[in-house]
């Protein structure tokens, strides 16, 4: 009753303040609706043929205007429920995610990152970071660096040959914290690829080296002509790729290598590092297009090296499971 009475006493209060052309009350708007022949919606839970009749005064159907409020607050109250249920499953997965740097690149030379400006993505299954060297053997290097979220298995194994050229090295790092994808920063976090010969004596050939990442990086004119070390008498030509996630980088190498000619490049279920080539004899020898389709090592090496190449692969296991620190193959 309360209700009704507000309504009529603002009614009157209309009236009363309107003049010669008052604002018809609610009973005057229900009458000109009914001459129009302009319907109300019926009282929540009656059919038309048992509503009230319109003309009758407020008084006598409190009952209608308290069943559309209540109507009104019922058809809200589903949609509330739906809307909160949305936004806690939405905060529960974003409080999952974590936040991580991300970053690729490729460097022909030393790398430092400490005053690079990384962009912040959001990952479901924590960070990662990952760099990959190629050498010559004779100062010339292809790295790549990337960081961002971690994919693919979370255990494995990385794959490596310790006698195989042209030297390479991989490191894998994990993390679930928030950007926690900072510890491979600059190139002393991977050991030297070109590191003098010990004993310092040469073998007397004579070979071309280079590596880049177009086959116009790596054309005899514009590669060095380099003394190879003692235990390296024959020449190499190859290409590859250099593989990290999704992130696939092409290259194309000449140098140095031993007479076994293995080719091996470091692999785990996350980084590859993929060569083909062919070794010659002869001074100046790998001056050949290093675009060519080459066969692979194993099948080039003869039946009694190849035994020995394969007893000499070493299976690292990565302890990968609490994404917890660097993946790498032990010395």
């Amino acid at each position: 009753m309360v209700a009704v009475d507000v309504i009529k006493a603002v009614d009157k209060k209309a009236a009363g303040a309107g003049g010669d052309q008052p604002k018809p009350g609610r009973a005057g708007v229900e009458e000109s609706q009914a001459r129009a022949g302009v319907e109300e919606p019926g009282c929540l839970g009656l059919s038309r043929e048992n509503q009230p009749d319109r003309n009758q005064s407020r008084r006598s159907c409190p009952r209608c205007l308290s069943s559309a409020r209540l109507c009104k607050l019922a058809m809200g109250v589903p949609r509330t429920i739906v809307l909160f249920l949305f936004g806690a499953v939405f905060c529960l997965t974003e409080s999952q995610a974590q936040q991580c740097y991300s970053f690729q690149h490729i460097y022909f030379g030393p790398f430092d990152l400490s005053a690079v400006k990384f962009r912040n993505i959001s990952c479901p299954h924590g960070c990662s970071e990952a760099v990959l060297s190629l050498d010559t053997g004779y100062r010339a290097t292809v790295t790549v660096v990337q960081k961002g979220c971690w994919t693919g298995p979370p255990t494995g194994q990385m794959l490596s040959d310790d006698r195989a050229l042209p030297p390479d090295y991989s490191v894998v790092r994990g993390c679930k914290t928030d950007l926690c994808n900072a510890d491979l920063m600059t190139h002393d976090t991977i050991p030297n690829l070109s590191p003098a010969p010990s004993p310092p004596t040469l073998s007397g050939m004579e070979c071309y080296a280079c590596l880049g990442i177009h086959p116009e990086d790596c054309t005899p004119e514009k590669s060095r002509r380099v003394q190879c070390h003692q235990d390296q008498s024959v020449c190499f030509q190859g290409n590859g790729q250099m593989t990290v996630g999704n992130f696939s980088v092409p290259v194309y190498i000449r140098t140095c290598h031993r007479p076994s000619c293995t080719i091996k490049g470091t692999s785990s279920p996350w980084t590859n590092i993929d060569l083909q080539g062919s070794c010659c004899e002869g001074q100046l020898c790998n001056r050949d297009s290093v675009t060519q389709s080459f066969t692979t090592a194993s099948a080039a090496a003869t039946p009694s090296q190849a035994p020995h190449s394969m007893a000499l692969l070493l299976m690292v296991p990565l302890l990968a499971g609490t994404l917890g620190g660097p993946l790498l193959p032990s010395s």
